[in-house]
């Protein structure tokens, strides 16, 4: 069974979930790198599989735009470091068109997901906290702050906060920071609080000293302990995070005891999904590691790229390293394989039923068949004058896009080859019977050929020249392109300028 099909059995069977709300967070405080995406991704092909179940449910992402920035982009900080430790929602736009910081990563993030099929609602969760829908969550966060301290030293082993440790932070009526505010009393109405100048490295408090109330958006629980409050809050069955949040410990098992212990709720399904790597390394934006989500959409088309998320078990990581390597090719080969499955059991015939729902998943609105032709023959293709007919022919000129990009930006050096102009300095070492099989080949090319007829007709005269195939093919692309190695050889020559042709291999008459 798919994995997504399995895990959705797995809720549906346990009985324990309903009604089905899947959710899942991002905090906007900087362009999305692409190792984001496996969230909101696994979360919506779960959310699928359970409504091709014929099961109804919900789906929703929270922007966490109620963060604090503590830290920024090395492009953001001469300009925004003033802003450490603000709200996201209360710091300016990088940008014209944007009303903040939040509006602007969190616009960017979601026009990427859009594009990729995810079928959210977007939410955010600082017009939550500012509409009060939080107020219930932080008077029994306050009421229970010694309990909270309890479970995070029984499950993470920490130590204990300082004396009259309050889990909330208010916004400095002062200076507008969040990151640096020490809540300290709670008198069943009003917290009071201190702006600490040295609470945090990263930013700076302002000192002042002042009393408020802790609801309708002037405070924020910490993410521990906002994140099962969310849950009580929305009503959220089904949520998970990567895997290193629910190692022995960590923040899920602080927020499954929350639950039990201080909001009274059910503890949503989890789903530990592993990380999206390259080169085997974390993604990550800070230490400026992989693409940005944003750039996906330059180095693959949006079906292609939401089947990288779909084929992978979400408890197995995803490598891909597209540079220097076949990654590409072998990703969009793989693509047309699992189409191949789904269209052969869509006419009745037999498929890998794995294969095709991973194709199935990728789709974004109605299904489409990939193009015939691999991938990574079109990546030859686009390399051979005179292929705008056949790729038009096709139907492959969005892929043709793609192809030229994965040439330009990452193919290794031995995939990318050029017809030379004039005989490469290295066809001088071609042996006698090369070079002799080369002139008998220049009578050959004026003749009106089959490409696969003419692929068999090379290969015997290179035969009857007394060369083995290695040594036949070698010729002809060390006298076209300097390398020992290319794309199918009649395709390459019938792609070429006849007379051209004809008067390299000519060339070599002794």
């Amino acid at each position: 069974m798919f994995w997504a099909d399995n895990v959705a059995k797995n809720i549906i069977d346990s009985g324990k979930f309903k009604p089905y709300w899947v959710d899942d967070m991002f905090t906007p405080s900087g362009f999305a790198h692409v190792g984001s995406l496996r969230g909101p991704l696994v979360h919506d092909i779960v959310f699928k599989a359970l409504r091709d179940a014929g099961q109804k449910t919900k789906w929703t992402y929270v922007i966490n735009d109620f963060d604090t920035i503590d830290g920024l982009p090395k492009e953001l900080i001469q300009d925004f470091e003033k802003y450490l430790g603000v709200p996201l929602r209360l710091a300016p736009s990088p940008e014209k068109g944007y009303e903040s910081f939040a509006e602007f990563f969190a616009e960017d993030f979601k026009n990427v997901l859009r594009g990729l099929g995810v079928e959210a609602e977007f939410l955010s969760s600082w017009d939550m906290y500012h509409e009060g829908k939080f107020n219930e969550v932080i008077r029994i966060a306050l009421d229970n702050a010694e309990k909270i301290q309890d479970i995070y030293q029984k499950v993470s082993g920490s130590r204990k906060k300082d004396l009259g440790w309050l889990p909330l932070q208010v916004i400095c009526e002062k200076c507008g920071k969040l990151g640096t505010t020490r809540v300290y009393e709670w008198d069943g109405e009003t917290v009071a609080y201190k702006c600490e100048p040295e609470m945090v490295k990263w930013a700076k408090g302002c000192g002042h000293e002042g009393r408020v109330s802790p609801f309708d958006g002037n405070g924020k629980l910490p993410w521990k302990v906002d994140w099962p409050a969310h849950w009580k809050v929305m009503g959220v069955t089904i949520e998970g995070a990567g895997k290193d949040h629910s190692s022995a410990g960590g923040s899920r098992d602080i927020a499954r005891e929350l639950c039990k212990d201080v909001f009274n709720y059910p503890d949503p399904f989890n789903i530990p999904y592993e990380f999206f790597l390259i080169g085997g390394k974390k993604m990550a934006s800070s230490k400026g590691l992989g693409l940005k989500a944003r750039e996906l959409a330059e180095v693959l088309p949006q079906n292609v790229a939401r089947f990288l998320f779909t084929r992978t078990d979400y408890k197995k990581a995803i490598e891909f390293d597209p540079v220097g390597t076949l990654a590409i090719p072998n990703l969009f080969d793989e693509y047309q394989r699992c189409a191949d499955a789904y269209f052969a059991i869509k006419e009745g015939k037999e498929g890998d039923e794995d294969l095709a729902r991973a194709f199935e998943f990728s789709q974004i609105g109605n299904v489409e068949k990939p193009p015939k032709i691999r991938f990574s023959v079109l990546t030859q293709w686009v390399q051979m004058p005179n292929m705008e007919e056949e790729i038009k022919k096709e139907g492959l000129e969005e892929w043709a896009r793609y192809a030229r990009t994965w040439l330009e930006e990452f193919a290794p050096e031995k995939d990318k080859f050029e017809i030379l102009k004039t005989v490469p300095e290295n066809a001088k070492n071609l042996s006698d019977k090369q070079k002799e099989f080369l002139v008998s080949l220049s009578k050959e090319v004026a003749k009106d050929w089959d490409a696969e007829d003419f692929q068999t007709r090379i290969y015997d005269l290179g035969k009857e020249t007394g060369l083995n195939g290695k040594d036949t093919f070698a010729a002809i692309y060390i006298s076209l392109t300097g390398k020992d190695h290319g794309p199918k050889a009649a395709w390459l020559i019938l792609s070429l300028d006849k007379k051209f042709v004809e008067e390299r291999f000519s060339a070599f008459e002794v």
